[in-house]
């Protein structure tokens, strides 16, 4: 049985069509100023999923709130999230009217030359993932996007990754220069390492991902993770409000959607590859936690 484990988002998620422009496999720039854009946001993004890649994201408009490491991160208009690479993301709500561009970047091409000021640039993006910036910083940041983005659309360019590595070098710098001033401004301490429980949450996660087909008992990750059910419960239940077994119905529900989408499929095929004992057990689950039978959603 092929094992499901948390995703680890790489390049080869993102769409490719004439909204996006790209350095195949080191750079990823897409928004929704000029053209308005709606990929179908994937269930599966509801989950947490870890990225390989660093993000910067700009909200000119609008609202966007997402976790990061599951702490709760809101960006209204003129701000600006940093996200690390092996960051575990999980996006939550996007307002309509939100307007916002990404820039998904390899590693390499977000290293400052001086090491020093590299592990303090990403120290200090891990303690404030988000800041304001003001109305002329936001205008700047959106010219430079705009300036790379162009650039990347010009077919014949030779020298696509050294033009793309100065613009980003030009935001890393104002952004490490907001972060001194911000870090000067407020008198707080450094935010306190991820707690045991977030870890036992992460764990779980992951544990999810790799054994939910065979596995739905929560007593099984209980087991894994060496806590008592009922601890495992509790301790979910504080970190994402919401219960273990909600998270396990959830994946299950989700690769149910999956397969049933397949048209090559059969009901009988996606009940026997998710391990349910019958169709009829199978169809009364499905439909407790979707309002559709698997034939219903099928045909939708």
């Amino acid at each position: 049985m092929e094992s499901h484990k948390i995703l680890k988002v790489n390049f080869s998620h993102f769409p490719t069509d004439g909204n996006t422009a790209q350095i195949p496999g080191k750079l990823f720039l897409l928004d929704n100023f000029d053209t308005p854009v709606k990929y179908e946001q994937s269930e599966l993004m509801t989950y947490p999923v870890q990225l390989t890649m660093a993000c910067l994201i700009f909200v000119k408009c609008g609202e966007v709130h997402i976790k990061l490491d599951m702490k709760d991160v809101t960006a209204t208009t003129g701000m600006v999230i940093s996200i690390l690479p092996g960051t575990f993301f999980q996006l939550i709500y996007r307002s309509d009217d939100a307007e916002c561009a990404l820039i998904a970047a390899h590693r390499d091409f977000f290293t400052l030359g001086d090491i020093r000021l590299g592990v303090e640039f990403a120290k200090l993006s891990k303690q404030f993932p988000v800041r304001k910036l003001s109305y002329h910083g936001m205008e700047e940041i959106i010219s430079i996007y705009r300036a790379l983005k162009h650039k990347l659309f010009q077919e014949d360019y030779q020298f696509k990754e050294e033009v793309a590595k100065s613009y980003l070098n030009i935001m890393k710098c104002n952004a490490y220069d907001g972060y001194l001033k911000l870090k000067d401004s407020i008198k707080e301490d450094i935010p306190k390492p991820s707690s045991r429980k977030e870890e036992i949450f992460m764990q779980f996660i992951n544990e999810v991902h790799m054994h939910f087909i065979e596995e739905r008992n929560i007593t099984f990750y209980a087991d894994k993770l060496c806590v008592t059910p009922k601890y495992l419960s509790t301790v979910i239940h504080e970190v994402s409000n919401k219960y273990a077994t909600d998270w396990i119905t959830e994946l299950v529900i989700i690769e149910a959607k999956s397969k049933l989408k397949d048209r090559t499929k059969t009901i009988k095929d996606v009940c026997n590859e998710l391990n349910f004992s019958n169709q009829s057990f199978f169809a009364k689950y499905f439909k407790q936690h979707t309002g559709y039978t698997p034939k219903e959603f099928k045909n939708l």
